[in-house]
C-alpha cells in the first residue's frame, strides 16, 4: 500500500488551497469562490477556532436589543490563521451559497454543537431583523489618512454598492428617487457596464443621459448635467466626520437588507494593528469608528479586528481595549490538529495496516534522537499513527528548528507548516507503507528564505547545492548530511534551550532515516563513512564526535585556533595559571553554596578560601581553608601543614587531587584558543563570517564544558583535613567542608556557648531591657542579678574606661567570642537600663529606657564606679521636687539634668541688678551638671540638705521680686516726672537710697510709702495745670467774641480758624488711680501741659488776625480801554471815559486794574 492509498486526501490530487495562505477579498471572483469553497471543505473548526467563532456569536447574540455591541479582537503572530479564521468566520454568518447548491455550512464537516447552536440563534435573528450580512476586508488596502472612508468602502462593497463615497452618494440617491432601475438598464442597454460607468460618474455621458431621461428638471443638457453630477457628489478631499459615515453606513446596509430593514452584519477589519502602525490619530479614528457602529446601529452590527499583538501588548492599541472587549488569541497551539485533519488524515481502512506498520518497526522509531530531551514519549503512542509519515520525534525536532532557522517567527505558525508538511507527504506518496518523512526536507524548504533572511550564509548553501548536483547516491548523501548538520548546528546550547540533538554521526543518521522497512544499519555506515569524507575534504569540520559546516572563512578561523591551541601546548605557565583559576573558582562555588550556622541562635559563619604556597595566618571573625593541588605540591606537604597547625586550630585543609591531567590540559587549551581565536578575529558582518564565529563559539563551549566537568570532578574527590591532621571522610566535598567548618566554628569561637540562644530569646532580653525588668536575662535561663550574666560581665570587661559601641560589638563579634550582636546589645542595653552602665549621644546622657539597637554604634559607653541605694534614690526624688521637677521610680539620672538646670534657673531669678541683691553663687551647682551617671547623683544627694535648704530660700525671693519689682518700676518712672516739684525732693532720695543699697526685698517693703509721697505731689501738680489752662481758655474766648471782627464771622469760620490755631478747650486730666495717673503724664508731661496753658493769649490774637483778614474785601481785576490816542483832546476825552469807569467799579469793591 503506497501512502497516497493511507491517506484521506492525496496530497498528488489535492493541492493545498490558496497555498496555506488566506486573503480576505470583498469583491471574489469565480476562481476565488473556488479557493474559499475548499478553505471551507478542509477548515478545521476546533481549538482557538471553534472557541474563538462562537465567542464572538455569543456575544452578538447576547447584545441585540441593547444599547451596543461590544466588538472583538483576534490576535495571533504572522500565519496563525488570523486571517482564515475571520475568512470562515464570514461564509458561515451569512451561510455564503454556492452555484450548485451547497452551502457553508454544509461544506464544513464537524462544526462543534456549541457552534451549531449559535448559527442556528443567528438565523432566528436575521429572520426578525432583515436577514444576515457579513463585510470583509483588509484594512491596509485603503488609505491611512481617511480611516472612516476606508472602512465606509468596505461596508458599501458588502452591500452591492461602488466603494466610494461620490459613486455611492449617486446610487444611494438614484434609490432614493426611485431612479436606480431605470437609470441602470439605459446604461446597460447602451451596451456599457454599469460598474465601469459608476466609477465614471463625472465624465458618463450614458449616465448623464439617463439621469436627464428620468428627471428633465436636473439640468438643461448633458454637460450641465455631467457637472452637477461632479458638484453634488464630490469625492471628499479629506476624512468625513463620524455622522456622516454612521448615516451612509446605515443607508447602504438599509438597502442590503431584507425589507428596508437593518440586517444583522459582521463587519471583519482585517490587520488593523498593521494599518494603525505607529499613529496615535488613526489609532483614535479606528476606535471611535468602531465605538459609532457598536453604538449607533440598533445593536445590529458587530466589528471584528484582527492584529498580530493582544491589545494589552502594544501601547498604542491600549485606547482600543474598552471598545474591542471580546478577546481571541490565537496561538501555534492548533498547528498539530489542523495538520492532523486536514493533510495527515487516514483512511478507517488503513489505519490497522498503518499501526501494525509502525509496531513492527518500533524499535528503529525507539531508537531516534535517544537520550535527548525530544527523544520518543510515552504520549507519543497516541498520537504517533495520526502523525505518519511524519514521526512525533520529527515534529518535535522541526519545531526547534522552526525557531532558529526563523528567528523573526514568520515561518514558524500554521501556514509555513502546512506548505511544508503538505510537500513533503507529496514528495513520498508514492512511496509504500513505512516511508517516513526525512528531518532534511526542512531545509529544502526554508533554505531560499534562510538565505535572504542571511541565517543562512549563501556559500554554504551553495556548497549543499553543489553536492547534490555531483550525481550519483554520494553526492545526494553528503547534500543531506550537510543539510541536517546544518540545521542542527543551529539549534541553541545554552542552558535550558538545550535539546541535546548534535551534529554526530548517530543524530544525523537518526534524523535521515526515511523508509522504517529498510536496512537502516547500511544507511548509518554510509551516514559515518559520508562525514569523514566530507571532513578530509574541508567541507565539515570536526569538532571532537560533532561535525559542523565548514567555509572559507571558517577555515581562516580554523588556522587560527591551532596555531595557538600550539602555541598555548609549549605555554606551561599560561596553561597551570589557566588551570588554577578554574580549579580555585570551582572550589570557591562550593563553599560560597555552603550555609555554616552556629549554635542554636544559628549564628552565620564566614569561610575564606586561601591558595597561596605560604601558610595563611587566622582570620579573627572567619573560618580560612587553605587550599593546594596536587600540580603544585603534595598530599604529604599539606598533610603535615596541618598536623603541625595542631588540634586547636580552626583552619581547614584541602587538597585536590589530579584526575585525568591530560584531558584537563587539553580541554585547558582548546577553550583558551577558541576564546583568543574569537578575541582576535572580532564580530565579523559577512553571513560567512558569522557562521565562522559561530562555530568557534560552540567550539569553545564544547570545550568549557568539557573543561568543566573535569574540573568539578577533581574538586569533588578534594581530600579535607581538620587542625592537626584529622581527615574528614563524608562523601561529597561539600559535606566534609561544612562537617568541617562546624567543628572550627567552636575551635575559633570557644566563648560563644555563653551567648547561644535562640534568637527570639535574645529579642525578649532587649525588650524585657528596655522596659526595666527586674530579670531581663530569664528568657535565656539567667535569674541572678544582670551584671552577673556571662555576656554582661565580658561587656564590663571590653568597655574598661570607657568605648563606642561599634568597638563594642567588634571586639566580641570575632574571636574568640563570636557573639550574636543581640546577645551584645542586650547586655549594653540591660546594664544601661540597670545604671551599671553611662551612654552618651552626641555629648547627651542617653536617657533611662531609651538606649535602643539603633543608637548603641554611636554611643559612648562607661562603667559606672557607684551604686545607688534605694533610700539614696528616694532622697533625689524628693529633693527634685522642691525644683518642681517630678521624677519617677529608675528616672533618677534621666531627670537629673532637669532637675539641676531648674536649681540654676531659681538661683538666677532670685536676684539681679539694683535695688534686687546679688544673684546668689551657684557655681557648685554648675558643677555638678558637668557630672554623668551614678557620680552625678552621688554628688547631688550629698547636697541633698543644702540645696533643700537653699531652693527654699531661692523659690521665697524669686516670689517677692515678682511681686515688688513691678511696684518698684512704676514708682521709677513717677519720680522721673516729679523732679523739681516742691515736696517730691524726701520722697526722690529715699528712692535713690533703696536702689544703692538694693533694699528692695527688706521685709517692710521701702516703696510703699514713696509710692504714696510721688503720687500726691503729681495729682495735685496736674490738677493745678489744668485748671490753669482752663481758665486762661475761657478768658481767651470771651475777648474774641466780644471784639468788632469775631462777631462778622459766620459760625462755621469761626470754628475753622479755632481749630486751626489750636485754641481748643482742655481736657480733664484721668488721674484716678497710679496707672491712670502714670499714663497721662506718659502721653503728655508737666511742661508740655504749661505750655498748652501760655500759649492761649497767643493763639487769641492770631485768630482775631485770621479772622480779620477773611473779612478783607476782596480786589477784583478789570481791564481799562485800550485805544490809540493822537492829541490832548484824544487824552482828556479817554480820562474822562476811564474815570467813570473806575469810580463805578470801585464803589463795588477793591479792584486791579489791567
Amino acid at each position: 500500500m503506497k501512502i497516497k492509498d493511507l491517506l484521506l486526501r492525496d496530497p498528488l490530487t489535492h493541492p493545498l488551497a490558496n497555498n496555506g495562505q488566506a486573503r480576505i477579498v470583498d469583491s471574489p471572483d469565480a476562481q476565488s469562490v473556488d479557493e474559499i469553497r475548499k478553505e471551507l471543505e478542509t477548515f478545521v473548526c476546533e481549538g482557538r477556532y471553534a472557541d474563538g467563532i462562537e465567542r464572538i456569536l455569543s456575544s452578538f447574540l447576547g447584545g441585540l436589543g441593547q444599547t451596543s455591541q461590544r466588538a472583538a479582537w483576534v490576535s495571533g503572530f504572522f500565519g496563525s490563521g488570523k486571517s482564515h479564521l475571520l475568512k470562515m468566520l464570514c461564509h458561515l454568518w451569512q451561510n455564503t451559497a454556492f452555484p450548485d447548491g451547497a452551502t457553508a455550512r454544509g461544506l464544513v464537516t464537524d462544526l462543534p454543537a456549541g457552534v451549531k447552536a449559535q448559527l442556528k440563534e443567528l438565523d432566528t435573528a436575521g429572520r426578525r431583523h432583515g436577514g444576515l450580512l457579513a463585510a470583509a476586508g483588509a484594512l491596509p488596502s485603503g488609505s491611512t489618512d481617511t480611516v472612516r472612508l476606508t472602512i465606509l468602502s468596505i461596508i458599501l462593497r458588502a452591500a452591492g454598492l461602488p466603494g466610494q463615497f461620490a459613486q455611492a452618494s449617486f446610487v444611494l440617491w438614484l434609490h432614493e428617487q426611485g431612479y436606480l432601475d431605470a437609470v441602470k438598464s439605459a446604461v446597460t442597454a447602451g451596451g456599457r457596464a454599469w460598474e465601469k460607468e459608476v466609477n465614471n460618474l463625472y465624465v458618463s455621458p450614458f449616465i448623464a443621459r439617463a439621469v436627464l431621461s428620468c428627471d428633465a428638471a436636473f439640468a438643461s443638457s448633458e454637460a450641465q448635467a455631467r457637472e452637477t453630477l461632479r458638484t453634488r457628489f464630490a469625492s471628499p478631499k479629506s476624512d468625513i466626520d463620524t455622522k456622516s459615515f454612521t448615516t451612509m453606513a446605515r443607508e447602504a446596509l438599509t438597502l442590503a437588507g431584507r425589507g428596508g430593514e437593518l440586517p444583522c452584519t459582521l463587519i471583519v477589519l482585517d490587520e488593523m494593528q498593521q494599518y494603525v502602525g505607529t499613529s496615535y490619530d488613526r489609532s483614535v479614528a479606528v476606535t471611535e469608528a468602531a465605538e459609532a457602529l457598536s453604538k449607533e446601529m440598533s445593536s445590529r452590527i458587530v466589528v471584528v479586528g484582527a492584529g498580530q499583538s493582544a491589545l494589552t501588548d502594544v501601547s498604542l492599541l491600549h485606547k482600543m481595549m474598552d471598545r474591542f472587549s471580546v478577546r481571541v488569541p490565537l496561538a501555534d497551539a492548533d498547528v498539530e490538529t489542523v495538520t492532523r485533519k486536514v493533510l495527515l488524515q487516514k483512511k478507517a481502512t488503513a489505519l490497522g495496516q498503518v499501526h501494525a506498520t509502525l509496531a513492527a518497526h518500533a524499535g528503529e522509531i525507539s531508537r531516534q534522537l535517544q537520550g535527548t530531551r525530544i527523544a520518543e514519549r510515552t504520549e507519543d503512542l497516541d498520537v504517533i499513527v495520526d502523525d505518519y509519515p511524519l514521526l512525533p520525534v520529527r515534529r518535535r525536532f522541526w519545531e526547534e528548528s522552526f525557531r532558529q532557522a526563523d528567528p523573526a517567527g514568520t515561518h514558524s505558525q500554521l501556514r509555513s507548516q502546512l506548505r511544508i508538511i503538505h510537500d513533503a507527504v507529496r514528495d513520498i506518496a508514492d512511496e509504500s507503507l513505512g516511508a517516513v518523512v526525512p528531518a532534511d526536507v526542512l531545509y529544502n524548504s526554508l533554505a531560499p528564505v534562510m538565505v535572504v533572511t542571511g541565517v543562512l550564509p549563501r556559500e554554504i548553501d551553495e556548497r549543499i547545492t553543489a553536492l547534490g548536483k555531483k550525481g550519483g547516491p554520494n553526492g545526494e548523501l553528503e547534500r543531506r548530511v550537510c543539510s541536517v548538520a546544518f540545521l542542527i548546528g543551529k539549534l541553541p546550547r545554552e542552558g535550558g534551550a538545550d535539546i541535546g540533538v548534535r551534529a554526530t554521526t548517530e543524530h544525523i543518521a537518526d534524523l535521515l532515516v526515511s523508509d522504517l522497512t529498510a536496512d537502516n544499519g547500511r544507511l548509518r555506515h554510509d551516514v559515518g563513512e559520508t562525514l569523514v569524507r566530507l571532513a578530509k575534504d574541508g567541507v565539515l569540520m570536526q569538532v571532537g564526535d560533532e561535525f559542523r559546516l565548514q567555509t572559507r572563512e571558517g577555515s581562516d578561523w580554523d588556522r587560527e585556533f591551532r596555531n595557538r591551541q600550539t602555541r598555548l601546548g609549549a605555554d606551561p605557565s599560561t596553561v597551570q595559571h589557566a588551570r588554577e583559576r578554574i580549579l580555585y573558582a570551582e572550589l570557591d562555588r562550593v563553599v560560597k553554596s555552603l550555609k555554616i550556622q552556629q549554635g542554636y541562635f544559628r549564628q552565620s559563619r564566614t569561610l575564606v578560601l586561601h591558595h597561596d604556597d605560604t601558610p595563611p595566618s587566622n582570620h579573627p571573625d572567619a573560618i580560612t581553608i587553605w587550599v593546594r593541588d596536587e600540580w603544585s605540591g603534595t598530599l604529604k606537604e599539606h598533610v603535615d601543614a596541618a598536623r603541625r597547625a595542631g588540634s586547636e586550630s580552626p583552619m581547614l585543609f584541602a587538597f585536590i587531587p589530579k584526575l585525568q591531567p591530560e584531558d584537563l590540559r587539553k580541554a585547558v587549551i582548546d577553550a583558551e584558543a577558541a576564546d583568543q581565536t574569537l578575541g582576535v578575529k572580532g564580530s565579523p558582518a559577512s553571513p560567512e563570517g558569522i557562521e565562522a564565529r559561530r562555530g568557534m563559539e560552540s567550539r569553545r563551549l564544547l570545550a568549557q564544558r568539557e573543561r568543566d566537568e573535569l574540573v568539578r570532578r577533581a574538586v569533588a574527590a578534594a581530600r579535607v583535613f581538620q587542625g592537626g591532621g584529622t581527615e574528614l571522610l563524608q562523601l561529597e566535598v561539600n559535606e566534609r567542608l561544612k562537617a568541617g567548618a562546624e567543628d572550627s566554628c567552636v575551635r575559633l569561637f570557644p566563648q560563644f556557648k555563653h551567648a547561644d540562644a535562640t534568637s527570639a530569646s535574645w529579642e525578649a532580653v532587649i525588650k524585657r531591657a528596655r522596659e526595666g525588668g527586674d530579670t531581663p536575662f530569664q528568657p535565656v535561663g539567667h535569674a541572678g542579678a544582670t551584671e552577673l550574666h556571662p555576656v554582661c560581665q565580658q561587656v564590663i570587661t571590653t568597655i574598661g574606661a570607657g568605648k563606642v559601641g561599634t568597638e563594642v560589638r567588634k571586639a566580641l563579634e570575632g574571636a574568640p567570642f563570636g557573639w550574636p550582636r543581640d546577645a551584645v546589645d542586650a547586655a549594653l542595653i540591660a546594664l544601661h537600663r540597670s545604671q551599671q552602665l553611662t551612654a552618651t549621644l552626641n555629648g547627651a546622657p542617653v536617657a533611662l529606657g531609651q538606649l535602643d539597637q539603633n543608637r548603641i554604634p554611636k554611643a559612648e559607653f562607661r562603667v559606672e564606679k557607684r551604686a545607688l541605694p534605694v533610700h539614696e534614690r528616694i532622697g533625689l526624688r524628693k529633693l527634685y521636687l522642691v525644683a518642681g521637677v517630678g521624677c519617677k521610680s529608675g528616672e533618677e539620672g534621666a531627670k537629673a539634668q532637669e532637675f539641676l538646670s531648674a536649681a540654676l534657673a531659681m538661683a538666677a531669678a532670685a536676684g539681679g541688678d539694683e535695688p534686687l541683691p546679688d544673684v546668689p553663687a551657684a557655681t557648685d551647682i554648675a558643677d555638678l551638671a558637668r557630672m554623668v551617671g551614678n557620680e552625678q547623683l552621688a554628688a547631688i544627694y550629698a547636697m541633698e540638705s543644702d540645696l533643700t535648704r537653699r531652693l527654699g530660700e531661692w523659690k521665697a525671693q524669686g516670689e517677692m521680686i515678682a511681686e515688688r519689682k513691678p511696684t518698684f518700676d512704676l514708682v521709677s518712672r513717677l519720680a522721673g516726672h516729679a523732679r523739681g516739684l516742691t515736696g517730691a525732693d524726701e520722697a526722690l532720695s529715699q528712692l535713690e537710697a533703696v536702689c544703692r543699697g538694693r533694699s528692695l526685698l527688706a521685709p517692710i517693703n521701702p516703696v510703699s510709702a514713696i509710692r504714696a509721697t510721688l503720687t500726691g505731689v503729681l495729682r495735685a501738680e496736674v490738677q493745678s495745670v489744668y485748671a490753669m489752662h482752663a481758665e486762661a481758655h475761657r478768658a481767651g474766648i470771651a475777648s474774641l467774641e466780644t471784639s468788632d471782627v469775631w462777631p462778622r464771622l459766620p459760625a462755621l469760620e469761626g470754628d475753622r480758624i479755632l481749630a486751626q490755631v489750636g485754641l481748643n478747650a482742655p481736657v480733664a486730666p484721668m488721674v484716678g488711680d497710679d496707672s491712670a495717673l502714670l499714663r497721662e503724664l506718659d502721653a503728655r508731661s508737666l511742661a508740655a501741659r504749661r505750655a498748652e496753658g501760655d500759649a492761649v493769649a497767643g493763639r487769641v490774637a492770631q485768630a482775631l488776625q485770621m479772622a480779620a483778614k477773611v473779612l478783607e474785601p476782596k480786589v477784583r481785576p478789570i481791564s481799562i480801554e485800550r485805544a490809540t490816542l493822537r492829541d490832548d483832546a484824544d487824552v482828556k476825552a479817554w480820562l474822562a471815559r476811564q474815570e467813570v469807569l473806575l469810580t463805578r467799579e470801585v464803589a463795588l469793591g477793591p479792584v486791579l486794574v489791567n
